[in-house]
């Protein structure tokens, strides 16, 4: 795959420079589906300890403990610090993060479930995940990241010089 175009995925409409190594950016938001399908889990995971026979003043606190943690983590997954992520014609990722800076990463996982691609990316000072569904990109470059995911051998990371780690 040496004559592969680059790719790039943006979260939300925020412009980011193309460079030689980078063909185009794609604009893609966090997934309706998954989002959807988070939140229904959590009203059943805050339903659930209300059909306990816990006692009352046991049963309201626990629902309220379990629905304001998963609100805080459904607001994180729909507020990412990635603001863009893109892969280079050479394999090295890049990851923009939300102030617009700019900073090599290393795939250190990468999923590809059904039609959907769920990517795990670190670099030096953190990590994020990436979430790809029909939804919130298109078909082709959906289809693209698939097959390079399953051809491809894990990239090295630019700022380590190590290969990524096992799970």
């Amino acid at each position: 795959m040496t004559s592969a175009r680059g790719i790039g995925f943006e979260h939300r409409i925020s412009p980011v420079p193309v460079s030689p190594a980078r063909s185009f950016v794609v604009e893609h938001r966090p997934s309706g589906i998954l989002t959807f399908l988070a939140a229904a889990i959590l009203c059943l995971a805050t339903l659930a300890p209300l059909l306990t026979s816990l006692p009352w003043y046991l049963r309201a606190p626990l629902a309220a403990l379990v629905g304001v943690g998963g609100v805080r983590r459904l607001r994180a997954f729909r507020h990412s610090p990635i603001a863009a992520c893109s892969l280079s014609v050479t394999g090295l990722w890049q990851v923009t993060l939300r102030p617009r800076r700019d900073v090599p990463a290393e795939l250190t996982l990468a999923r590809v479930f059904g039609g959907a691609v769920f990517l795990e990316l670190r670099w030096r000072g953190g990590s994020g995940r990436v979430a790809l569904l029909p939804d919130n990109l298109a078909a082709d470059e959906l289809r693209f990241l698939r097959a390079h995911i399953r051809t491809a051998p894990h990239c090295r990371s630019r700022y380590s010089g190590e290969e990524p780690t096992k799970r």
